[in-house]
């Protein structure tokens, strides 16, 4: 990041897909690429490690609390667990705000050749828009399967102003697909209880298939509680989680 920062303050125009790649390249990394307000990335906003910069949205009747929770947070651990077993993965937000904005989703493939992203899938119309409380999106309507092996870079950006985007709440995460080991297969076979699965998968570190589980189950104190556990990887201060935990579940289907 280093790199990234002195390159920027320099004010150098340099390629998206670069900054992205050397983002990525650094192990288990969990971030938002800090990129200038200069012409060329007016429409990027700063580093925020998986949520939006302080607390500034898109309602201007939003009240400012003490809090200050931010308006966009990533359902992505901020250090460690990046990895999935799932080969359509869900991927999930919260999103502070009431009303409907605007959303704009990308999915980037890293490749670890060329060292640059691949856009995969981009979701930018106007039937995409925001629900207060936590969105949770599945691709397996417009995407084949993401194949084992591979790291991607997933955004989402709340439009508040497409005349000034640079203003928009902004954030990213990485995830890796990694094969289902014959053990955790084995033991997911012979347990149907959704709670031990979603326990399961947080005890190895897969938490996006934690998430998964939790938020396609019925929401019980039990599952609520395992959410709780698993905001601890995703909330700074305690005032997130109970936000986070006790929102409505928004699934949309693309």
């Amino acid at each position: 990041m280093q790199l990234i920062d002195t390159c920027l303050r320099g004010g150098l125009k340099l390629d998206i897909k670069r900054i992205a790649s050397i983002a990525l390249s650094l192990p288990f990394l969990v971030t938002t690429v800090a990129l200038a307000n200069t012409d060329i990335f007016d429409d990027l906003p700063p580093n925020t490690s998986g949520r939006s910069g302080g607390s500034r949205g898109c309602s201007t009747q939003t009240v400012q609390s003490k809090e200050r929770i931010p308006a966009l947070i990533l359902l992505a651990p901020t250090q460690q667990g990046t990895k999935a077993v799932a080969t359509n993965p869900s991927f999930s937000w919260f999103v502070r705000d009431p009303g409907s904005w605007q959303l704009e989703f990308r999915l980037y493939r890293y490749d670890p050749v060329s060292e640059e992203t691949q856009l995969v899938k981009e979701i930018k119309d106007d039937s995409f828009t925001s629900l207060p409380g936590i969105m949770t999106l599945s691709l397996s309507e417009s995407i084949p399967e993401l194949p084992v092996g591979q790291r991607y870079l997933w955004q989402v950006e709340l439009v508040c102003d497409p005349n000034h985007p640079s203003g928009n709440p902004f954030a990213e995460a990485e995830i890796e697909v990694v094969a289902l080991s014959t053990e955790l297969k084995t033991e997911l076979a012979n347990t149907q209880n959704k709670f031990k699965q979603a326990t399961l998968y947080k005890r190895l570190g897969f938490w996006y298939n934690a998430w998964d589980v939790v938020l396609n189950t019925e929401q019980t104190p039990m599952m609520n509680e395992l959410k709780s556990s698993l905001l601890e990887k995703v909330a700074l201060a305690e005032q997130e989680i109970v936000k986070v935990r006790t929102s409505a579940i928004n699934k949309v289907q693309r």
